[in-house]
């Protein structure tokens, strides 16, 4: 956890003291810092919310457990499974999503 914010505060910092040049019809036009920011920001914040509170069920052992929000974030998922893998069985496949 500290490492991924720790990445997080780096990259937006170093995206902060840079600005963005859009071209629009023809037109130069220099975007700032924190219209970059802002969007990136409330993306990361809003799945961080959505993410730690769910819980997954293995179907080999039917353990319930929670996956770290950043294993969750980055890893293949299909209509509410993800490919997890269970810390008491070792399984690693799709689990549910436990409602």
């Amino acid at each position: 956890m500290k490492k991924a914010l720790l990445l997080m505060v780096f990259l937006l910092s170093s995206v902060t003291l840079c600005s963005c040049k859009a071209n629009w019809f023809g037109e130069t036009i220099d975007v700032p810092w924190y219209f970059i920011v802002i969007p990136v920001f409330a993306v990361f914040a809003v799945s961080y919310v959505i993410l730690i509170g769910r819980k997954y069920v293995c179907p080999e052992c039917n353990a319930e457990f929670k996956p770290k929000w950043y294993q969750i974030s980055v890893i293949f998922h299909l209509n509410g499974k993800r490919v997890v893998k269970c810390p008491r069985c070792g399984r690693k496949g799709f689990c549910e999503r436990k409602k």
